[in-house]
Parts: structure tokens; C-alpha cells; sequence
């Protein structure tokens, strides 16, 4: 037995329960600010200058609120219905979570513990069509209208082990912007004059929005759609008379991958449909045209939304057309390099503009991406284009915090280069007369259109870039689920630095007709088949259709490590200033895609450092970087322990709670008739109420801002381990002894019981699957997906051998002898602060790699990356891209199961003593041997201080540690030792 004490003799006192703190109806008070939230490990002078004192290391109130989001039941203060999981009785889903009191154009997150889908990719997809003239052009002679469509295509992931309702508590659904002109104006060019069979060269070289531009009062049919924002619906189609017929808002399956497009038209020769909105500035109705799910690749979907480029374009000046006398037809499109290019649109309505770094230059180059959760109240009703920089964003009632402001330089290289427009796409022109041939009279248009471009953003891929990528020749691929992820909403506003763009989670993506990548079809540059993507792999590598990688728990975990799965974003503050809660979001400061329990080291960080500074953003303020998992790990392993004496659900998947008191009750019941396991969820920890009557000792616990300190005092571990032990055949029996551990998994979305032979591990309290797909990568074909019900790829479970569970305990004996002897919890959690491979991850992580347990994923090749972009610390940057993406297992995956039983110290121990009489002589008459068992107890040698009071404690809001009233006599002795059992020993067992 050993007792749940800090194992780091510089503070002392006892461990304080999470769990218990966390059943609460808030949290103490200690633990809240007024103005900003508490951080796990407060700044303190010893950790360096930070540019803005204002970003607490993690945050108290989002691993509170993260805690809780299973419970339905319990309304906190200034929560609304998004903040927890809506149950059906039987299994959980999740709206989009935007916080009621949010007053900020930003989401703010101090109600809720922010969640919304994720962007994996956004595409503008460049197409080309003609349409026939309806008399030949009185100017020009054709009959033959060039046009041209830019699309736009999402593809949204919802990573959350729930399914995810595209709506919030109001009822406003998720929606994005779309329109070129908002995210990185284009600019058109062509070579064909006004007046009759001619061409201008150097017409090519003038460039303007024209049709593109949806503010000019041009013609209504000659001029991009102007939606300001578009919902995800499960379907969506336009009447003949232009009316839209919604479907529901669509609902993302538990890690499920998803692409949105425009609608179809049925139409498709005129495209009334689209054509009809258009008068009486129809089309500038928020959510006119919302997007629908999956690509259908039928001509509607594409062909009538294009607009006219140029009109009355003769036949012979086609390419390929076989006459060609007089030149070929072409087209350029560039990106804007500055708002004085722009002959339309408002600068201000211009998001690269509006978002960029660059501030009163108007310079673009920036490409900007928003969404967010749409008023209800101002769908479909005219928004006003009076140039206020808010006329276009006013629909959103949250925009997400994931906006991207990629400086990716996008105006370096034209996106079109005078492309030659073809023939082909003028079918049937056959006739008698020469003359109307050339004219292209007889013939009819193609109405598919020819796709010449994309550019957009998606997450970076785990192959090399192919040539598209942009800027072409560079590699700024990195450990994307840890260092870089786009789960963690931070990472995604950096600028056009060559650091910036390595920690991105996005790159940005540009694709012309002149390159010789596969042809631009909509299904090759997704490569999807349905709504089955290879988001992360890239062109070729498998397809999947689900990937579960963000945990929101079941109920609140039992161990350290099973916080993992909570975001350490630094929390809110308040502000009157927009852009510091934009800077709020854009933090980078080396927040972990997996955090408490893991300690990868961040390639932004030099190895011996916790802090450091890089301007890789144009804001100073933005370049401030903490290891915050190595301080959070140092915060809470030697200060907090989980209980599993929480208020938790009162049935599996059921919508009840059963409060904190009733779980104490059947925790420290003395009924013989009671099932104390019941209480106690982790079943190695054993109550011990110290001579007191349980109905005290739970009336104790459950005071709201105490109870939590005195836990420990009433608990002890069965069958503790030390982490210090060379033994092989020790850490070879604590690790088999989690074989055939029943765990949780879902079933359809419901908590199901998984009975296993082997060990097995899982990233999530309730594991996404009942496979693991790693077992078999590289099964699953690219083109016939996985079956919905059948192992996914990257699934958070693993099973492993006894022959790969004896690999980790010898290795294990290694990192030991190798690091230790750890002097307490978060020295054995933590990399060593150095240079060198022990400054790179924790000992546990290390024994799980060399044991080749991620082999899968490390002896990939072409995944395996060496990124030399200039990182402080190239040693953290290189490995396998997918480091601690699901499935590829970590050492919180392992610490949420053996956690609560490690210690750095034992509290037991056998003592031996000897005396003997002897005479003057020296003689010696009589000798005798005793054996003392002894264990260290709770209290304190001097009774005038109570057990849980420490030698030093840190101020949680200054970060400084501070004395306490510890009496001298237990400074220097500290705790009691008892004597467990005594007795003599014969001379034959000596």
C-alpha cells in the first residue's frame, strides 16, 4: 500500500482531486479570475518575458469544462444548450458550441469548451464553358459566349468521437463564406477585341475583375453570385423560380469527412435557376445558395454558374478549331497583388484585406478563410453593401476561431497563363456554309465544363508535396497531429515566413493547366469516391471516410493522463479589443495536439528551454512560445491525482446524474451489504477512513470548496509501482496485467463493453472503434473506401502482443537506468530539459518507440520527415508525420491506465536490526535479529498541522510559491512512520 502523497518533497503536503473539484458546481475560487482565466502553472519570473503576460499556461476553466461536457443535466452559469453532449437515452452527440455570453465578433470560451467542425480542405475551382449567343454578336461575329465558373468545394471533419449537428443552441446553422473575390481576389484577362474577327496580344496583359465583380451594376447575369454566407445541408436544389429548397442542416458522424458543394441546376442549358436570383440583388441573401453534401459531378452543379468572360467569340478562333488565320482565342488569371488592382469590390470587404497582417497597405497575398454559426434572424434577408467593413460578416453570430490568414505570397505566379481556349468544348459544328463555321453557328456547347485551375487551402499531407502544392519545390510538411494540428484552433493563422509556414497545419494549394500534375476534375484533386477522402495522406495514399481523433468524454476521466484529450488553449480573457481576442486565437506557443500525460518536445522551443520568442508573425505578441505540456505535466503529476470519486452518469449513455455525495456514500459505506466498488470506479484505490465514521468523512469530501484537498487522506493505492525499478520482470507483470482489461468502445454510437484477450489501449475513455486498423495497414484499397462499421484508419485502439509488451518493459529498464532515478512524477512524464534524445520525449514515449510498436506508421518512408526550415530545435521536427495521430500510440495512452498506481518512492519498507551483548572480554554472550515492517502515514509527526498541509504551495494566480505555516519539527521530520508488524528472527534467517 502506499498513500497518495506529492512524491516532490520541495512543496510536500497531499495530493488534491481533480475529480472531486470537478464535480462541483464551479470551481473554487482560486481556481476563476474576473478578468481572464487561471492558468495550471501561472507565470512566474523564471520563465522568461512574455510579450503578453495574458495567456495563462492552459487554463483551470477548459479542463473543468471539458470534464463536464457529458452532463445534460446540470446548466452551469452562462452556459447555453451547446455546452454539453445531447443524449438520446442511449447515445451522445453534439452541437456546434458557441458561448451564449459571447458578446465579440470571436467566440469567446469561458461557458463552453469550444467545438466545431473542422476545414480539411477549401477549393476554388477554376472551369471554363461556352454558351450559345442568341444571334451572332452584331461587334464580333460569333455566336459562342466564353465563360467562366469559379466553384467553390468544402470538405468538412467533424474529429470528435460524437456526432456533430451542424447547428447551434439558437438554432443558427454552420456556415462559410464563399466568393473569390472575398478570400484572394482574381483578376481576368483575354485577348479578344471588341470588334469583328480580331485579336489584341496585348490585351493579355490588362487585367480587371469583370465578371467576377459583384458589386458593378452590370447586367444581373453577368456577374458572380454574391451569396455572403452559405449553410451545410444534407441537400440542397433551386426551384425554376429561383427559390431555394433547403434540407435539413446536415449532421457529421462521429469522425466523419464530408464535401460540400453548390447545388445542382436542373437547367442546365440557361441555368435559369441561378439566373433568376440574380435580379432585385437576390443573390446578396445570406444562405441564398447553401451548399449541399457530397459532389455529384453532374454538369448543374457547375456549368450554370458560370458568367459571361466574353460574349460573340468566333469558332476559328478556337484552338484546335483547324482554321486559326487570324490567332487563337486566350485567357489569364492572376491573384491581386494590392487593392489598387481592384476596379469593384470595396477594400474592406476583402477578407485578405480585412484579416491580413498588412494593415493599411491594402497588399494581398493573403488568403483568408472564415465560418462560423449563422443569425437566424438575418438568413435570407438583403445585407447592405454600404462599405462598412462589417456589411458582409454581420450574418455570423460566432465566427469560429479557426479563420486562416495564410500568407502564402499567392500573387508570385499567374493562376491562369494564357490558356487557349479549345474547341472541343464547341461540339457539332457542321454546316454547308464556310462562313457560319468559322462563326460557330451550327455547333452547340459543351455543358460540362473544362476545369483550368484551383487554389485553395487544406491540411497538410502526410506524402512529399506534388507539384501544386505552392510555392512548388518546398517541403514544409510537419508532425502534423502534434505540432501543427488542426485541431488546436492556434495553429492556423500564420504568415508567409519559412517557420510560419512549417508549423502551419495548412498549406496553401495552386494548380494551373500548365502543370503537368493529373488532370483538374473535381474527383482527382479530392480523391474521393463519394465522400471518402485521403485528407491527410494525399493523392494515392488510403481512403478513409472517418477519423476520430478528439475526445469529448462519456464522463469525467479517472486518471491524469485521460485529460489528454482536453485542448490546452490558454483560455479566454476579457477585452474591448477585437484583435486581441483574435490574438487569443491565434497563439501558437507550442500548445500540443496531445497533452497531459505526453512530452514530445516542440521544434519552436530550444531543447533546454520552456520559453522562447520567434517572430514568425508579423504581431510580436504572436511569437511567444511555452512548452506547455512539460509545464502542465509539472503542474499537475505531483499536486493532483483522479479519484473516480465523481459525479458521473447515473446508467451508461443515460441522460441522468448521479450526484458527488451518492458516489461517496457507496464509495466509504461500511454496509456489508454495500457494493463499495461501486463508489470507487479505479479499483485500485481502497478507501481508508481513519477511524472516523463514513457519514464524516463523506460530508468532508463533499464540501464544495474543500473536499477536494482532502481526498487523499482517505485513500490508499493497492499494488503501487515504483518507476524507478530495473526490473524486467516487474514492469513485465505490471503491464501484463492488463490483458483481458475490459474497456469501453462504440457501437453505433453507443457505449458498448469490448471483452479482449490481449492488452489493449485506448486513446479515449470510450474507444471509437472495436478494431485496430493499424493491425492491417495499408489494407484498404484507395479507391473502395472502408465499410461503415468496419475498422477505421488511424482508430485511437491498439492492441498489443505479449511479445510487443515485453519489448516495452525491457526498454522501459533501459530509459531507467538511462534517466533515472526520477525524483518525482512529472520528472518520469516529462523529456529531459537538454539537448540530445532525452530532451526530445519522455522516457515512456522513448521505450514505446524503440520498441517498434509505431512501426507502422515510423517505417513509412516518404512519411518520415527532416524538416530544416530553420526550427530552434530540428531534433523535436523530425519523425513520421503522423506522430501521435490515433493509433499511433503515446505514453498518455498507457499513463490513463497505470497512472494512479506509479509512484517515484515507496511508502513501505523492511527494516532489520541486530544487537548483541558481549562481556569485558569481548565475548559476546547473546545475540538477537528483528524484523520492522514500517509504512509512512498521513499524518504529521507534530499533530499541530493537518496532513494535507504542504511545506510551500504555489499562488495560482501569481505563480509564486509561497511559505505556509508548517511547525518546525515538520520541516524537519515530516511525516509518521508505523509500525505495520514486528517480530524476532532465528539465526537461520539471517
Amino acid at each position: 500500500m502506499i498513500f497518495i502523497e506529492k512524491s516532490d518533497s520541495k512543496f510536500g503536503g497531499l495530493k488534491k482531486d481533480l475529480n472531486i473539484m470537478f464535480s462541483q458546481e464551479k470551481l473554487p475560487e482560486e481556481f476563476r479570475g474576473d478578468t481572464a482565466d487561471i492558468g495550471l502553472r501561472p507565470y512566474t519570473s523564471e520563465d522568461g518575458n512574455p510579450s503578453d503576460q495574458n495567456r495563462p499556461i492552459g487554463s483551470w476553466n477548459q479542463l473543468y469544462l471539458w470534464a463536464n461536457v457529458w452532463d445534460s443535466s446540470t446548466k452551469r452559469e452562462g452556459q447555453d444548450a451547446s455546452a454539453t453532449l445531447q443524449w438520446n437515452g442511449s447515445a451522445p452527440s453534439t452541437l456546434i458550441a458557441a458561448d451564449s455570453a459571447a458578446s465579440m465578433e470571436m467566440m469567446d470560451n469561458r461557458y463552453t469548451y469550444m467545438r466545431h467542425p473542422i476545414l480539411l480542405r477549401f477549393y476554388s475551382f477554376v472551369g471554363l464553358n461556352y454558351v450559345k449567343h442568341g444571334n451572332k454578336h452584331p461587334n464580333r461575329g460569333g455566336w459562342i459566349d466564353f465563360r467562366i465558373a469559379v466553384i467553390p468545394v468544402y470538405v468538412w471533419w467533424n474529429p470528435y468521437n460524437v456526432d456533430m449537428k451542424l447547428t447551434g443552441a439558437n438554432g443558427g446553422v454552420w456556415g462559410a463564406y464563399f466568393g473569390e473575390h472575398r478570400f484572394m481576389p482574381l483578376l481576368l484577362s483575354h485577348n479578344v477585341k471588341f470588334a469583328w474577327n480580331q485579336l489584341d496580344e496585348n490585351a493579355l496583359s490588362n487585367y480587371g475583375e469583370s465578371c467576377l465583380i459583384p458589386y458593378l451594376n452590370a447586367s444581373y447575369n453577368n456577374r458572380q453570385v454574391a451569396d455572403f454566407g452559405a449553410s451545410f445541408r444534407t441537400t440542397a436544389k433551386l426551384n425554376s423560380d429561383g427559390s431555394t429548397v433547403k434540407g435539413e442542416p446536415s449532421t457529421l458522424k462521429a469522425g466523419e469527412i464530408i464535401v460540400f458543394a453548390q447545388p445542382v441546376v436542373s437547367n442546365i442549358a440557361n441555368g435559369n435557376e441561378v439566373y433568376k436570383t440574380k435580379p432585385n440583388s437576390g443573390d446578396f441573401k445570406p444562405d441564398r445558395f447553401p451548399l449541399k453534401e457530397g459532389w455529384s459531378q453532374e454538369p448543374g452543379q457547375v456549368s450554370s454558374y458560370a458568367v459571361n468572360l466574353t460574349d460573340g467569340v468566333r469558332y476559328e478562333l478556337l484552338d484546335g478549331s483547324g482554321y486559326n488565320q487570324v490567332g487563337i482565342a486566350k485567357a489569364s488569371v492572376i491573384f491581386a497583388e494590392d487593392t489598387s488592382r481592384l476596379n469593384g469590390t470595396p477594400d474592406n470587404h476583402v477578407l485578405a484585406v480585412k484579416y491580413g497582417d498588412k494593415g493599411a497597405s491594402k497588399a494581398l497575398g493573403t488568403f483568408v478563410m472564415g465560418a462560423g454559426l449563422m443569425d437566424p434572424n438575418k438568413m435570407n434577408s438583403s445585407s447592405s453593401l454600404n462599405g462598412k467593413s462589417t456589411a458582409e460578416i454581420e450574418i455570423f453570430s460566432k465566427t469560429m476561431p479557426a479563420i486562416l490568414n495564410l500568407n502564402w505570397g499567392a500573387w508570385e505566379k499567374p493562376l491562369v497563363d494564357q490558356i487557349k481556349l479549345p474547341a472541343e468544348m464547341w461540339e457539332h459544328n457542321e454546316g454547308t456554309n464556310e462562313e457560319a463555321k468559322k462563326a460557330g453557328e451550327y455547333g452547340t456547347p459543351s455543358l460540362d465544363s473544362t476545369f483550368v485551375a484551383y487554389y485553395g487551402v487544406s491540411v497538410k499531407w502526410g506524402k512529399p508535396p506534388v507539384i501544386g502544392a505552392y510555392p512548388e519545390g518546398k517541403d514544409y510538411r510537419a508532425k502534423t497531429w502534434q505540432h501543427s494540428s488542426p485541431l488546436f484552433w492556434g495553429g492556423q493563422m500564420p504568415t508567409a515566413s519559412e517557420l510560419g509556414r512549417l508549423y502551419s497545419p495548412y498549406q496553401f494549394e495552386v494548380k494551373n493547366a500548365n502543370s503537368d500534375f493529373f488532370p483538374i476534375t473535381i474527383s482527382n484533386i479530392l480523391s474521393n469516391d463519394g465522400t471518402r477522402l485521403s485528407p491527410f495522406g494525399g493523392p494515392g495514399a488510403e481512403q478513409v471516410n472517418k477519423i476520430v481523433a478528439a475526445e469529448l468524454p462519456f464522463q469525467q476521466p479517472s486518471s491524469l493522463a485521460g485529460f489528454a484529450g482536453c485542448r490546452l488553449t490558454p483560455g479566454w480573457y476579457r477585452s474591448d479589443s477585437r484583435a486581441a481576442i483574435a490574438k487569443r486565437f491565434a497563439y501558437q506557443s507550442g500548445v500540443p495536439g496531445v497533452g497531459i500525460g505526453n512530452a514530445f518536445a516542440d521544434p519552436m522551443l530550444p531543447a533546454d528551454k520552456v520559453f522562447s520568442h520567434n517572430e514568425i508573425m508579423g504581431d510580436a505578441a504572436l511569437g511567444d512560445f511555452w512548452d506547455h505540456g512539460l509545464m502542465i505535466n509539472d503542474a499537475l503529476w505531483d499536486s493532483w491525482f483522479a479519484s473516480s470519486l465523481a459525479a458521473r452518469p447515473s446508467s451508461l449513455g443515460g441522460t441522468g446524474r448521479e450526484e458527488l455525495k451518492t458516489v461517496l456514500q457507496q464509495a466509504f459505506s461500511t454496509d456489508a451489504s454495500s457494493n463499495r466498488a461501486s463508489g470507487i470506479a479505479n479499483r485500485r484505490f481502497m478507501p481508508d477512513l481513519q477511524g472516523k465514521p463514513s457519514e464524516a468523512v463523506v460530508e468532508e469530501l463533499a464540501r464544495t470548496d474543500e473536499g477536494y484537498k482532502q481526498a487523499s487522506k482517505y485513500l490508499t493505492v493497492a499494488g503501487g509501482f515504483n518507476v524507478n525499478s530495473t526490473s524486467q520482470r516487474a514492469w513485465e507483470a505490471t503491464l501484463l496485467g492488463l490483458k483481458k482489461r475490459k474497456i469501453l468502445y462504440s457501437r453505433n454510437g453507443r457505449p458498448s463493453v469490448l471483452n479482449n484477450s490481449q492488452t489493449s489501449f485506448s486513446r479515449f475513455g470510450v474507444a471509437s472503434s472495436d478494431k485496430s486498423h493499424v493491425d492491417d495497414y495499408g489494407s484498404i484499397g484507395v479507391t473502395q473506401g472502408i465499410p461503415d462499421g468496419e475498422a477505421m484508419a488511424w482508430s485511437d485502439l491498439r492492441t498489443l502482443s505479449d511479445t510487443q509488451i515485453r519489448s516495452l518493459a525491457r526498454n522501459m529498464v533501459k530509459e531507467v537506468k538511462k534517466r533515472g532515478p526520477f525524483l518525482n512524477m512529472s520528472d518520469f512524464v516529462n523529456r529531459r530539459l537538454q539537448s540530445g534524445e532525452m530532451g526530445v520525449k519522455g522516457a515512456l514515449q522513448a521505450a514505446i518507440d524503440e520498441s517498434s510498436i509505431n512501426s507502422t506508421f515510423d517505417e513509412l518512408s516518404d512519411m518520415v520527415i527532416a524538416p530544416k526550415g530553420g526550427y530552434p530545435n530540428q531534433d523535436a521536427a523530425r519523425g513520421s508525420v503522423y506522430t501521435a495521430a490515433p493509433g499511433y500510440l503515446i505514453q498518455s495512452d498507457v499513463l490513463a491506465v497505470l497512472g494512479n498506481i506509479l509512484t517515484t518512492r515507496d511508502d513501505t519498507f523492511t527494516v532489520r536490526a541486530y544487537g548483541e551483548l558481549a562481556n569485558r572480554e569481548g565475548v559476546v554472550l547473546s545475540r538477537a535479529w528483528c524484523e520492522a515492517v514500517v509504512q509512512r502515514g498521513i499524518n504529521y509527526v507534530d499533530p499541530v498541522n493537518s496532513p494535507e498541509t504542504p511545506a510551500r504551495q504555489v499562488n495560482m494566480k501569481s505563480g509564486a510559491l509561497e511559505d505556509t505555516e508548517l511547525s518546525a519539527v515538520n520541516k524537519a521530520f515530516g511525516r509518521k512512520f508505523n509500525i505495520v508488524s514486528f517480530r524476532w528472527l532465528s539465526p537461520e534467517e539471517v
